[in-house]
């Protein structure tokens, strides 16, 4: 952990002291005499990354000595903190001493868990902690043992800044921005028009940015808001999954990958299976517990024909999409995804081969002919599952069965019966001649917390999805694994804290707990600074090898479909994760506001997007 003000602490007379194990990987790293680096190197005021000791010795002077890596170091040293060693140190210190805290009035100290490179640091800063102090204060009060605030609950207690100011608000209806005239980046022009160009260059050259004047969001109705899109009364809608196909062929149509991964994740635990029977929540719902059941009931699933009831939406044969980056600052092109480590475990986990004499010459043609639907294996796991359950006692051939699904937090409506249909088909497609009776598939909709009610035993199986922290991959999966870090929503099928995987790395058998391995790559984690060869391949490991257990079975990623009205251009066609497709920001106009109106009266007061 790093510790509040540093240069206070010096002031103090304090000692200050740099983790040269975390912080520069140099555990294990010995000088010519045979000496071990030590973790806790003393430094003074005076040594921006150095130590004093006999001598102060500088960072390269410690690179030098034990061969540690000195460009992760300074990033580390510089943007993580220095570490206090002091009476108030603690190496069990928690979340009472990491935050943020002032050191001056256009700096402040943001003290991290653990070590953090620098770009991935930045990366995360995806919003602003400071507020008004004058208001906050001012709105701030005691209840109890309780500070709470109304600070920013309505536009009175509203602070804008950026280059939009929030003018009115009407909670539940509306929000009016406009133009900030005490934005920084904004010059004013003889007229009196507010002017601003980018701070970077695009396509070589610096252009004109914010042309958008006032910004209306209102909130309405589905069907309100495509009727006023199609008077030209909004600038941007989208479609319900039932009225994408109409809208396929449009000019103004966007679809935007996200990364998110719909899923179907479970509880087995048979005693929570059998409570479930008692509470009339499923029938035969124990079947769940039989992994080969799960595994056909994944391969059943025709992902192409199960996303045509969505918005858009992709099949996935895996738990992470291609928007996931490696080494995005490096290399804008490092998907995970598409890395050979990557693609050959969900490969072998379905079972593809390639090469000579193969059905598939290479493993990229591989991996792009997997579709996750295999009826005839599917047909085959049923029937094992069925004699396997039937010999146990858990089951009576012919008996109909019935799963009820923890759907969403909404009240289920026409797109989510749409898809719980789906499923019930490929189920009972591979359940036919299996000797398993009628399976039949209720969805759940009105849930406070569907993922919590399946962790706690009231549903077998929810519906969700993971995503976010596209440029964080070799974190993902410690939302699978990591019960410290995550409410894990597979709790009921396992423990990743005590049971243990075996992995090879660099030829090495090493044998950790899930939850060790899912957090190994971050912070101070044993693969922290290994090459990204081996963090793909501990990754692509962790991916497959979850996904054998068939606690979830991946069903499609997310994408959000929507139509630009023709008033308005998007800077950019090609869509990038992080710039979009230039926003807000670079957004222009083929109309003022006048010439719109005129236009839709011009065409009979209706669009045609189609």
């Amino acid at each position: 952990l790093g510790y509040k003000n540093n240069a206070a602490a010096v002031a103090d007379g304090k000692t200050l002291y740099l983790d040269a194990w975390g912080l520069w990987n140099a555990k294990g790293y010995t000088d010519a005499d045979g000496n071990e680096c030590p973790q806790w190197i003393p430094v003074t005021d005076t040594v921006e990354y150095g130590a004093a000791q006999d001598d102060p010795f500088t960072a390269a002077e410690l690179y030098a000595t034990y061969g540690s890596y000195l460009e992760v170091g300074a990033a580390y040293a510089q943007y993580v903190g220095i570490y206090q060693v002091n009476e108030d140190y603690d190496p069990d210190m928690g979340y009472d001493v990491v935050g943020l805290y002032k050191v001056d009035d256009y700096t402040i100290n943001y003290v991290l868990q653990t070590a953090e490179a620098k770009d991935y640091f930045f990366t995360s800063l995806t919003s602003t902690w400071l507020v008004y102090t004058p208001l906050y204060d001012r709105l701030t009060k005691q209840v109890g043992t309780l500070k709470t605030t109304t600070y920013g609950s309505d536009l009175e207690s509203t602070i804008s800044y950026g280059p939009y100011k929030m003018t009115s608000f009407e909670a539940e209806k509306q929000i009016v921005f406009e133009r900030n005239p005490y934005w920084y980046g904004y010059q004013k022009t003889e007229d009196g028009y507010l002017y601003s160009v980018t701070n970077f260059e695009v396509d070589g050259k610096k252009v004109q940015q914010y042309i958008t004047n006032k910004i209306v969001i209102d909130v309405e109705t589905k069907q309100s808001a495509k009727q006023r899109f199609l008077k030209g009364e909004l600038d941007e809608w989208a479609p319900e999954p039932t009225e994408v196909p109409e809208y396929n062929l449009s000019s103004q149509m966007y679809k935007v990958d996200e990364t998110y991964t719909w899923r179907l994740f479970f509880n087995t635990n048979e005693r929570s299976l059998e409570a479930m029977e008692t509470a009339g929540t499923n029938i035969n719902g124990k079947v769940l517990a039989n992994e080969k059941f799960r595994k056909a009931l994944s391969l059943s699933i025709d992902r192409a024909d199960y996303v045509t009831a969505t918005a858009g939406n992709k099949p996935a044969t895996y738990l992470m999409n291609s928007l996931y980056y490696y080494n995005v600052f490096e290399d804008p092109t490092s998907s995970y995804r598409s890395s050979e480590q990557a693609m050959k475990a969900i490969v072998d986990f379905y079972g593809y081969e390639y090469g000579t004499g193969k059905n598939y010459a290479t493993l990229e043609e591989a991996f792009n002919a997997i579709t996750g639907y295999n009826l005839t294996e599917a047909k085959a796991l049923m029937k094992q599952a069925h004699d396997e359950l039937v010999a146990a006692g858990k089951y009576t051939t012919g008996s109909d069965i019935k799963i009820t699904l923890a759907w969403q937090k909404a009240a289920m409506d026409a797109t989510a019966n749409a898809l719980v249909a789906k499923l019930e088909g490929f189920f009972n497609a591979a359940a036919e001649g299996s000797g398993f009776g009628h399976i039949t598939l209720e969805g759940k909709g009105s849930l406070t917390d569907r993922y919590k009610d399946v962790i706690n035993g009231t549903y077998a199986i929810g519906y969700g999805a993971w995503g976010g922290a596209a440029f964080y991959p070799f974190r993902t999966f410690q939302v699978y694994m990591d019960p410290d870090q995550y409410d894990i929503h597979e709790a009921g099928c396992w423990d990743p804290s005590t049971e243990t995987l075996t992995l090879t790395i660099n030829g090495q058998e090493v044998t950790k707990t899930w939850q060790n391995w899912s957090r190994c790559m971050v912070g101070t984690g044993d693969y922290a600074n290994a090459d990204f060869n081996t963090k793909l391949y501990i990754t692509s490991q962790l991916e497959a090898k979850f996904m054998a257990k068939y606690y979830c079975i991946p069903l499609c990623t997310d994408c959000s479909v929507s139509l630009l009205s023709y008033k308005v251009n998007y800077y950019t066609e090609d869509y990038n994760i992080m710039y979009g497709f230039g926003g807000l920001r670079l957004m222009s106009y083929n109309y003022n506001d006048a010439e719109w109106t005129a236009y839709v009266a011009k065409q009979g007061g209706t669009l045609n997007y189609k």
